[in-house]
């Protein structure tokens, strides 16, 4: 019997190893080739894992790339605490951008925002796995906001939220940064301050 534990016991670390080359393999094969060339037979040949590795796993495709998805929200950025209101939105929603267009994140949304339309289970996926964690952050610091003076009352907040991301994700669609032409998240929020503060605010 300790013979049998101690077997399992060894054989766990690889299992934990082929878990993690597994999601990575999916998150990397949609972000290089897209939806309609994700199979679990390619995630396999990526991961340097065998097919019934992989099927041991999850049952389709959907499933394993459902369940890779939940890594990308491994980084969603806290909402600060303390500090000035328009610079803790400002900080939120540049770890909502998120970095450079190249970046995994990125190239993942980038085919999602061309193929969401022909596949609506992707579109489906990544709306419950990655959009919405994200507003619900910046629903809060809004909340935040209005209950502290800072935005006026009775704001749309679901609005409001479409105004702040809409201008982000279409920059990294285009590909656009600050330095190649892109507006700054701090210009954006910059942009909008005026038109959600109480009239008494500048």
């Amino acid at each position: 019997m300790a013979t049998q534990v101690s077997a399992r016991a060894k054989g766990r670390p690889r299992s934990c190893v082929a878990d993690a080359a597994i999601n990575a393999a999916a998150l990397e094969l949609l972000a290089d080739e897209g939806f309609e060339r994700f199979s679990m037979e390619a995630v396999a040949a990526r991961a340097g894992v065998s097919k019934a590795t992989v099927y041991r796993r999850f049952c389709g495709r959907d499933e394993l790339l459902e369940h890779a998805m939940t890594q990308l929200d491994a980084d969603i950025p806290k909402v600060p605490e303390l500090g000035d209101f328009w610079e803790n939105l400002t900080e939120l929603l540049d770890g909502i951008q998120e970095s450079s267009p190249g970046s995994l994140k990125s190239r993942i949304m980038i085919r999602v925002l061309s193929e969401g339309e022909r596949h609506p289970q992707l579109q489906a996926m990544v709306t419950e796995r990655v959009i919405r964690p994200r507003q619900a952050r910046v629903r809060m610091i809004l909340n935040r906001g209005i209950q502290s003076g800072k935005l006026r009352p009775g704001l749309d907040i679901e609005a409001t939220i479409a105004l702040l991301i809409g201008p982000m994700v279409w920059l990294k669609m285009l590909r656009l940064t600050p330095e190649s032409g892109g507006a700054s998240t701090e210009a954006i929020v910059e942009v909008l301050r005026t038109g959600l503060a109480p009239a008494s605010h500048s």
